[in-house]
């Protein structure tokens, strides 16, 4: 029988790599894609498992991220799930301090690319009446974080596409979520700690999560099929969800 296939999108280290991982211990096959081809071949090593392809892609890229995941189906099968993980957080500087290109470009990878994910999967999924899409969201689409402007402009962008996305899909089979994975010990987070002081660069390090916690979500999102969610914003800090996905409980999330 053949294994569904997840598309994790940022899928070489930190959440991605985990998520693979995950979902790979949970009889699914997995495509990671990135746009470092060094960072793919040591993620494949690492996870070591015939049911993992890797592929080099730039999610702003429209034709680049078609291409991947034509390529992946054609290893693998059809796109089952579509992790939405690549993301940047730079530039990190006030507003009038900011490059605007690197400001524009990080909404092209961080919205644009989600678009473009969508656009290359879904479809497919509407083609086989299912399909599962599943957006990393952050708190900082809630709130403002002082030198995050352009994160914050594009999570809350990415909070509304979520929605739309679960208006116009999840009556045809879709089901969508957007996830928010709380503070993460990856090497992204741990650059713009040291780029800006805010509340997020106070926080203790010891409180930051380990990216195994919020890839155990995802693949409980992905593989268990929580219909009643479909269409949300679930959250790390969520104790129903924590409890659903078996996290064990820890002082501070």
């Amino acid at each position: 029988m053949t294994k569904p296939l997840a598309f994790i999108t940022g899928g070489s280290r930190g959440i991605g790599l985990e998520a693979a991982r995950d979902l790979l211990g949970r009889g699914w096959s997995v495509a990671i894609s990135a746009r470092s081809t060094a960072a793919l071949v040591a993620a494949e090593q690492d996870l070591a498992s015939p049911d993992v392809f890797a592929i080099e892609c730039d999610v702003a890229d429209r034709l680049s991220m078609q291409q991947a995941v034509e390529r992946a189906e054609a290893a693998l099968g059809p796109v089952a799930a579509l992790v939405n993980n690549a993301g940047v957080i730079d530039p990190v500087a006030e507003i009038a301090d900011a490059d605007p290109q690197a400001w524009m470009d990080l909404l092209d990878i961080n919205v644009g690319g989600i678009f473009n994910a969508c656009q290359a999967v879904l479809p497919g999924m509407v083609e086989r009446g299912r399909g599962v899409i599943v957006n990393m969201s952050s708190g900082a689409a809630h709130r403002p974080v002082p030198g995050w402007s352009a994160y914050c402009a594009s999570k809350a962008a990415v909070a509304m596409f979520t929605q739309s996305l679960h208006a116009e899909y999840g009556a045809r089979g879709v089901r969508v979520h957007g996830f928010v994975p709380g503070a993460v010990r990856t090497s992204m987070l741990m650059g713009a700690r040291a780029s800006y002081d805010n509340d997020i660069a106070r926080l203790d390090a010891d409180d930051l999560l380990p990216p195994e916690l919020p890839a155990r979500c995802i693949g409980w999102i992905v593989a268990q099929g929580p219909a009643d969610m479909g269409g949300t914003e679930l959250s790390i800090r969520d104790p129903e969800l924590r409890q659903r996905v078996g996290l064990e409980e820890r002082s501070k999330w």
